[in-house]
């Protein structure tokens, strides 16, 4: 019996599908009143969305990215905001945010907290800010400033290597910009990171490392040092002291393949042929600073000098 007149269905007949999501819905995070324009109430409160924080909605099933959450804090505070932080990273291009980070936002003006976003409070000089994919977001400048003075000296010197390699000119605007902020919270901390970035680091642990070492006393090692024999390439290693033939690596592999780990031995025998020292150290050593540092102290201690 088809559906009557009082709403009533026969057991056997087949339900609606499912309501399709309308693709204007489908791309970015919408604030209620906007997806509105677009579905009902009924159908935003259904399974076929999914709710960022207070308000704001994207299609059940979108990729939850960093970019998604700092999309998601743009719809909720309005064009004024400002993408900062670790979320201007990700908008320079540079991914150090967890996957869980909340998004990381400057206003001039009070609003009422919300859960996945941290809000700072402050007024930006317009210099301060750039147009980027995600809107208003610090310059990298700014961003490395605050950055700066807001992590840890190790986790700030990996930021502040990585948009030294995607924008060069960007540490001595840092420089110029903390000279005009004296007294501002965490310069001193900024000073330090800044006095330790190198952009030869290919990756934030390989920072980490190098920052582990120099922050235990060791001499500063050179980053991608080319290693040559008798006029011949042998390797480039992350770490090096050349006048020692010394040479640390980070090992970020998670899943080596037979093949990789052939080539790394290769590399490694073409390396001590070479007269040099290289010690390995994965995430899981890292967890120990205190036995990486003691092995790199060693090795520089028994090493003798380049005749």
């Amino acid at each position: 019996m088809p559906v009557g007149w009082w709403g009533t269905r026969d057991p056997g007949a087949m339900a609606h599908p499912p309501r399709p999501v309308p693709h204007a819905l489908r791309l970015h995070p919408r604030s209620r009143r906007d997806a509105l324009d677009h579905t009902t109430p009924g159908h935003l409160r259904g399974p076929a969305f999914t709710t960022l924080t207070r308000g704001i909605y994207v299609a059940a099933g979108s990729p939850l990215d960093h970019g998604t959450r700092i999309r998601a804090a743009r719809a909720a505070l309005g064009e004024d905001a400002v993408v900062s932080g670790l979320s201007a990273l990700w908008a320079h291009g540079i991914d150090l945010a967890e996957v869980s980070s909340p998004a990381q936002m400057t206003l001039a003006r009070r609003v009422r907290r919300r859960a996945e976003i941290e809000v700072s409070r402050a007024s930006l000089a317009p210099r301060e800010i750039v147009r980027t994919a995600f809107g208003r977001t610090t310059s990298p400048a700014r961003t490395a400033f605050d950055v700066g003075r807001l992590l840890p000296v190790p986790r700030a010197v990996a930021a502040l290597d990585m948009l030294a390699r995607v924008d060069p000119a960007a540490v001595s605007a840092t420089r110029a910009l903390a000279a005009t902020r004296p007294g501002a919270r965490g310069i001193r901390m900024l000073r330090q990171a800044l006095d330790l970035v190198d952009p030869g680091s290919e990756s934030p642990r390989e920072s980490r490392l190098r920052v582990l070492l120099v922050l235990a006393g060791l001499p500063r090692p050179q980053t991608q040092v080319v290693v040559t024999h008798r006029g011949s390439f042998v390797a480039r290693v992350d770490l090096g002291w050349p006048e020692l033939r010394v040479a640390v690596e980070y090992d970020g592999a998670h899943h080596d393949t037979p093949e990789r780990i052939r080539r790394d031995r290769d590399r490694l025998n073409r390396l001590r042929l070479a007269g040099w020292t290289v010690l390995v150290v994965d995430r899981h050593q890292l967890r120990h600073p205190d036995r990486v540092v003691a092995m790199v102290r060693s090795a520089l201690a028994t090493a003798a000098p380049r005749p």
